[in-house]
């Protein structure tokens, strides 16, 4: 199978890979040389569950959640999904957000390349799951072999704010 499976042209096999998950891409590519090399590869990052309190003065209270690990090509797209909601009663402020970082020096601070707010909107009251993928946006079209993703969170401010996150998942298409 795995001979017959080698002699399909290059786009018919893309065709196949467009309609898995990416770990069975992923299995799939490790079975032989040709299909390592014709099939795309994923980086998989899942974020911790949590659930944050915002402070109680202000509106805007960014924090870092995590960062993810360094990329090592450039990225064709980011698709993200997270299980998610605010406190449940009032105004909605929680959200997630995503910045491009690159190391300019080794003395100094990453910096912001790009950001991408709102990548799911604004928390709902009640739990759900969200989804988003973004390929035409500047958070992936200036992303560059020693780059990574810092990925932010917001409760909101001004009391009684809070947001919790389950299942939050990243894949980074790479070409």
């Amino acid at each position: 199978m795995a001979n017959q499976f080698e002699d399909f042209p290059d786009l018919v096999l893309s065709h196949v890979a467009d309609l898995l998950c990416p770990e069975d891409v992923a299995r799939l590519s490790q079975t032989c040389h040709r299909l390592h090399s014709v099939l795309p590869h994923f980086m998989i990052v899942h974020g911790k569950d949590f659930e944050i309190r915002g402070p109680r003065s202000g509106h805007w209270a960014p924090e870092l959640y995590f960062d993810g690990p360094i990329l090592p090509s450039i990225v064709k797209k980011l698709s993200l999904s997270v299980v998610w909601k605010d406190q449940g009663y009032g105004n909605r402020k929680g959200e997630i957000f995503l910045q491009l970082m690159r190391q300019i020096n080794t003395s100094s601070s990453p910096v912001v390349v790009a950001e991408k707010r709102r990548v799911f909107g604004i928390a709902e009251h009640d739990e759900m799951e969200a989804n988003a993928e973004l390929r035409d946006d500047p958070v992936i079209k200036l992303a560059q072999p020693g780059d990574f993703y810092r990925f932010m969170r917001n409760a909101g401010g001004g009391g009684g704010h809070s947001l919790t996150v389950k299942k939050f998942r990243v894949v980074a298409t790479l070409p």
